[in-house]
C-alpha cells in the first residue's frame, strides 16, 4: 500500500469507535407506514424485509447527512463518496458534448457501468453521451435533492438483480413516504475569491396519512441559480503564464490569433506599422508552442469557462391511495428544466490551420478546408498562396448553451396476501437536450469568399462591414433526445419452510424500449460549418427480461442468496446473469459475507449504432516535422461498430460486518470485477506512436491532421480494491451527542491493454488514462448539543503518478479539502445555518500534464472555486 494508505489506515486505528451510524438510522426513514405493504427493500435485493446487513455491501447517505453537508445537488453529494475514484464527468468539463451534466463512474469504470436509479426504477439517459459518444449515463443534475430521504450506494455487481449497466453498483435515490408537514428554505453562496454566487429555494410539503386518511401526496419545489466562473476570474489562471510550474508554458494563450507559417518558422501578421490584429499580443510563439518565430498570440483566459453557470428548476410529486388493507395504488412524476453557458475557446476558435474540416454536404465525409491566404488577398505581402492562422474575434463570443428537460412519471399498483407480496408498474421517462452556440462558427463559403475578395479586413477586423461579418458568423442548434418506457411486474414472498426459517424469493418480468437520437446542427450536414463538433446517433432496442431470487436458510446463523436474470436485446441478443451469496452470522456481533456473480453490459446505443464522432483535442506526437515530442491538436474521428458483443463481467465481494458497541458498526469489504470483451477504442497516442496511414492523416510536411478510431470489443479489464467504513455515536446528558464516521476505498489494481490485443498493464494511482487516484476517503465528524448542529467533514484524495513524467514532475500531490457546517434551531420551527466549503482554501495539485487552455490540474476531479461560504435558513411546519 502506498503511504497516504497507511496513514489514513493508522488513523481509523487510532479512531478506535468509528462506525456508519447513518447506514442505520437511515434505512427506517421516520415518515415511513408501519404497515407491512411499505416493507423496506434495500438495494441489491427484490426480497422485501431483507436485511440491511445483507449479501452486499450498500452505503447508505442519511437525510440528516444531506441536509448537513456543504452540497446543495444530488451529484455534488454522490460524486464526494469514496467509490466514485475517477473516470466520470462533472460540471466543469464544460467543452465536452454533456456540457453541464454529471454522472457517476462508481470503481473507476465510467459512467456507463454504474446504474441509477429513483426509487428503484430506471431513468432515461442524458441525451448527450460523455467521453465521446461512448459513455451513456444518467444526469445526476436532473434529480431532485429537497425530496430524499435517503440515497443507498450498492458497491457490487448486480446484473442478476437489475441487468445491464449496473457491472460497478448501484445508486438509488430514494425519496420521502408517508410525510406530513411543510418544509421551505433558502440558501445563498458565493466564493471568497469573488464570483460563482448561487441562489437556491426550495420547498417540500405532504398530506395524508395512509394509516388514518388511506392516502398520502408528496411534492417538491427547487429553484437553483448559479453565476458562470470564467478563467480570469482565479488568480492561477488570469495570466494563461505558467513558466514557474513544472511543464508550464504560456499554457493558457494561443500562438494561433494571427500568423503565417513559412517554411515551419511563425511569422507575426502585422500592419504596415507593425501592429498585430486588435486584441492580439506580438510575442515569441516557442513559449506557447515551440515553434521558431514570432507571432500575434491570445491570452484566451478571458474566453475560457471553469465552470459553467447554471439554472435549474424542479418539481417532484407522488401520491400513494390506499384502496383496501392489502391493495395501493400509487404514482409519481419528476419534471427538471436546466440551463448552463460556457464561453469556450478564443471568440469564436476557428484558425485556417491545416486539419480543420468540413462535411462534404454530397458524401457526407469530412473534406479538409485550405489553410492558404489567396494570393491576390490585399494582407497577403508573399504574393503567393500562404499558410495562415487567424483567430476572427469580431465574429462573435463563442457561448454554449445547454437546455435540458428530463422527465419520468410512473403509475402502478401493489398489494399482499397471505402468501407473497406483488407490484406492477409502467413508466415514461426522457431527456431533451439542446445545444446552442451563438456565434461560435465560421461559414465556410462565405469566408472563402471574403478572403478571396479582401472585403475581410484582416489587419483591423472591427472595420470590417457588418454584412461581411453577418454572412460569415454561423450560430447552430443541435438537438438530443433519450426516451426510455416500459413495465415491470414482481411478487416477493416466502416459499416454505426450513427447519432454520422460511425461504425468501422474489422474481418478476421486464420490459423496456430505449431510444437515443442526436443530430447535427443542419449547418454541418450543409458542409457550412468549419470545424464541425459531431455526435451523431441513432439508435433504439426494446429488452424483455426475467429474474428470480432467493434467500435460503441453511442453519439458523447461515444464509444463502441465490439470483439468476436472463435478458434479451432486440440489437445484439440475450446475455443471463447468475450470482450467489453467503452471509454467516456467528453471533450478534459479526456479520461474514461473500458474493459472486457473472454479469454484462449491452453496448450503449452510442456504441453499436452507426455513430460517428469529430472532437478536438492534443496527443503527443513523436514525428511532428518541426518539434518532434511536442503536443499536437488534430482531428480525431470516432465511429460507431454494429458488430459489438456485449462486454461480459465476473465480480467477488468478500467482507465483515462487525458491531462491537452499542451503536457503533465496522464494515471492510475486498472486491474484484473482471470485464471482458471491453469496448472501447484503441489509446490515441499508442495509435499516433504506430503512424499507420490508414489512421494517422499528415499534410504534405507531416504535420499531424487527424486520428481515426472506432469502437471494438478489446481484450479484458481487472480492478480490486478494498471499502472500509468505520464510525461511532455516543451520547452524553451534559455534552450531547457525537458522531463519527469513515468512508474509504483504496484502489489496488485497475488494468487494462493500451493497444487492443496487448497486455494489461496497471492504470490505478497514475494518469495512463482517466486519473485513477488509488485512495479516496471521507470522515465526518459531527456533533449535535441543545439547538446546536455542527459538522466537520474531510475529503482525501491520494496523489497519482504521471505515466511518462513530464517537465521533470513524476507525481502529482494529494489533495485534501475540509467542509464546515453550523446549524441552530433555537427559533421556533426556523433553523438557520452557515456552511464554508473547503476551509483552507485548498488549491487542485498542479498536473503538469494539463496543458491546454483551461487549468494546469484534472479538472475532472477539481476545480477552482475555492473557499466557498453559504448561509441559509429552513422552515418546517
Amino acid at each position: 500500500m502506498s503511504k497516504s494508505t497507511l496513514a489514513l489506515a493508522a488513523l481509523f486505528a487510532s479512531a478506535a469507535i468509528p462506525t456508519l451510524v447513518q447506514a442505520q438510522a437511515a434505512n427506517a426513514p421516520a415518515e415511513a407506514s408501519s404497515t407491512a405493504v411499505d416493507e423496506l427493500v434495500v438495494t441489491g435485493t427484490n426480497i422485501r424485509g431483507a436485511s440491511a446487513k445483507g449479501f452486499n455491501p450498500v452505503q447508505v447517505i442519511g437525510l440528516e447527512e444531506v441536509k448537513t453537508s456543504g452540497k446543495v445537488t444530488v451529484a455534488d453529494l454522490l460524486r464526494s463518496i469514496s467509490a466514485n475514484t475517477g473516470n466520470s464527468t462533472n460540471e466543469t468539463s464544460n467543452s465536452g458534448w454533456a456540457s453541464g451534466s454529471a454522472g457517476i463512474g462508481l470503481r473507476g469504470l465510467s459512467q456507463k457501468n454504474t446504474l441509477v436509479l429513483l426509487n428503484g426504477r430506471r431513468v432515461a439517459n442524458y441525451g448527450f453521451p460523455s467521453n465521446g459518444l461512448s459513455d451513456t449515463f444518467v444526469n445526476l443534475n436532473a434529480l431532485p435533492l429537497v425530496a430524499v430521504q435517503r440515497m443507498e450506494v450498492l458497491k457490487d455487481g448486480a446484473s442478476a438483480i437489475y441487468g445491464s449497466d449496473a457491472v460497478a453498483g448501484v445508486v438509488n435515490i430514494i425519496t420521502r413516504q408517508n410525510f406530513q408537514g411543510l418544509e421551505g428554505g433558502a440558501t445563498y453562496g458565493t466564493s471568497s475569491e469573488g464570483g460563482l454566487d448561487t441562489w437556491r429555494g426550495k420547498l417540500v410539503g405532504g398530506f395524508g396519512d395512509l394509516d388514518e386518511d388511506r392516502f398520502n401526496v408528496l411534492f417538491s419545489v427547487e429553484a437553483y441559480t448559479r453565476d458562470r466562473l470564467d478563467q480570469d476570474e482565479r488568480d492561477l489562471t488570469r495570466s494563461g503564464v505558467y513558466t514557474g510550474q513544472p511543464g508550464g508554458r504560456w499554457n493558457g494563450w494561443s500562438a494561433k490569433g494571427a500568423r503565417f507559417l513559412v517554411n515551419g518558422t511563425s511569422v507575426p501578421f502585422l500592419d504596415a506599422a507593425g501592429n498585430c490584429p486588435t486584441g492580439m499580443v506580438r510575442t515569441a510563439s516557442a513559449p506557447i508552442d515551440g515553434l521558431p518565430g514570432e507571432t500575434c498570440a491570445i491570452n484566451l483566459s478571458p474566453y475560457t469557462t471553469l465552470i459553467p453557470s447554471t439554472d435549474r428548476y424542479q418539481g417532484y410529486v407522488s401520491g400513494t391511495y390506499r384502496v383496501s388493507d392489502n391493495v395501493e395504488l400509487f404514482g409519481e412524476a419528476v419534471y427538471s428544466y436546466i440551463k448552463g453557458a460556457s464561453i469556450f475557446g478564443s471568440s469564436p476558435y476557428f484558425t485556417l490551420e491545416g486539419g480543420r474540416f468540413a462535411l462534404n454536404a454530397t458524401t457526407g465525409l469530412a473534406e479538409p478546408v485550405s489553410n492558404l491566404l489567396p494570393a491576390n488577398n490585399p494582407y497577403n505581402p508573399y504574393g503567393v498562396a500562404t499558410p495562415i492562422e487567424y483567430t476572427f474575434f469580431d465574429l462573435g463570443q463563442s457561448l454554449k448553451t445547454n437546455v435540458s428537460k428530463a422527465y419520468r412519471v410512473l403509475g402502478g399498483v401493489r398489494g399482499k396476501n397471505k402468501r407473497f407480496d406483488w407490484e406492477f408498474a409502467a413508466f415514461a421517462s426522457a431527456s431533451d437536450e439542446r445545444e446552442t452556440v451563438a456565434a461560435g462558427f465560421a461559414n465556410r463559403w462565405a469566408l472563402a469568399d471574403a478572403l478571396a475578395n479582401g472585403t475581410l479586413n484582416l489587419h483591423q477586423p472591427e472595420d470590417t462591414p457588418k454584412a461581411v461579418l453577418d454572412a460569415i458568423r454561423l450560430s447552430t442548434v443541435r438537438p438530443a433526445k433519450s426516451e426510455l418506457y416500459g413495465a415491470d411486474f414482481k411478487i416477493s414472498g416466502e416459499l416454505f419452510e426450513l427447519p432454520a426459517g422460511p425461504i425468501g424469493y422474489a422474481a418478476g418480468v421486464e420490459y423496456r424500449n430505449e431510444s437515443l437520437v442526436s443530430r447535427n446542427p443542419w449547418q454541418i450536414d450543409a458542409g457550412l460549418q468549419i470545424r464541425p463538433a459531431i455526435a451523431a446517433v441513432d439508435g433504439e432496442r426494446e429488452v424483455v427480461a426475467g429474474y428470480v431470487e432467493a434467500n435460503i436458510p441453511i442453519l439458523s446463523t447461515l444464509e444463502l442468496q441465490v439470483a439468476g436474470r436472463g435478458d434479451h436485446y432486440s440489437d445484439f441478443g440475450s446475455a443471463f446473469s447468475p450470482k450467489a451469496g453467503v452471509r454467516w452470522r456467528p453471533n450478534d456481533t459479526v456479520t461474514l459475507r461473500a458474493s459472486a456473480s457473472r454479469g454484462f453490459r449491452a453496448p450503449s446505443l452510442s456504441e453499436n449504432s452507426a455513430s460517428t464522432n469529430i472532437s478536438y483535442g492534443t496527443v503527443v506526437d513523436p514525428y511532428d516535422p518541426d518539434l518532434p515530442g511536442s503536443r499536437q491538436s488534430p482531428t480525431f474521428f470516432t465511429v460507431g461498430n454494429t458488430d459489438l458483443d456485449p462486454e461480459r463481467t465476473r465480480s467477488f465481494n468478500v467482507g465483515a460486518v462487525f458491531t462491537p458497541l452499542r451503536g457503533s458498526l465496522i464494515s471492510i469489504d475486498w472486491y474484484k470485477i473482471k470485464l471482458s470483451n471491453l469496448v472501447g477504442t484503441g489509446n490515441t497516442t499508442s495509435i499516433v506512436q504506430g503512424n499507420n496511414p490508414v489512421d494517422v492523416i499528415r499534410d504534405s510536411r507531416g504535420k499531424l491532421v487527424a486520428v481515426y478510431n472506432r469502437y471494438q470489443n478489446l481484450t479484458e479489464l481487472t480492478t480490486s480494491g478494498l471499502d472500509i467504513e468505520l464510525g461511532q455515536k455516543l451520547s452524553t446528558e451534559a455534552y450531547g451527542d457525537f458522531t463519527v464516521s469513515t468512508a474509504y476505498t483504496h484502489v489496488f489494481d485497475y488494468r487494462r491493454p493500451v493497444t487492443p490485443g496487448g497486455a494489461l498493464v496497471n492504470y490505478a494511482g497514475n494518469n495512463r488514462g482517466a486519473v485513477l487516484p488509488a485512495d479516496k476517503a471521507t470522515t465526518r465528524l459531527g456533533w449535535r448539543i441543545s439547538d446546536l448542529d455542527a459538522n466537520l467533514t474531510w475529503y482525501h484524495t491520494s496523489g497519482y503518478d504521471l505515466i511518462p513524467a513530464v517537465a521533470g514532475q513524476s507525481r502529482v500531490g494529494a489533495y485534501d479539502q475540509v467542509d464546515l457546517y453550523v446549524g441552530w434551531s433555537g427559533f421556533e420551527k426556523v433553523t438557520i445555518y452557515a456552511k464554508v466549503e473547503n476551509v483552507f482554501d485548498e488549491a487542485p495539485p498542479h498536473d503538469a500534464n494539463f496543458p491546454g487552455i483551461r487549468a494546469p490540474y484534472d479538472f475532472s476531479q477539481y476545480d477552482l472555486r475555492g473557499r466557498y461560504f453559504q448561509v441559509g435558513f429552513d422552515y418546517r411546519l
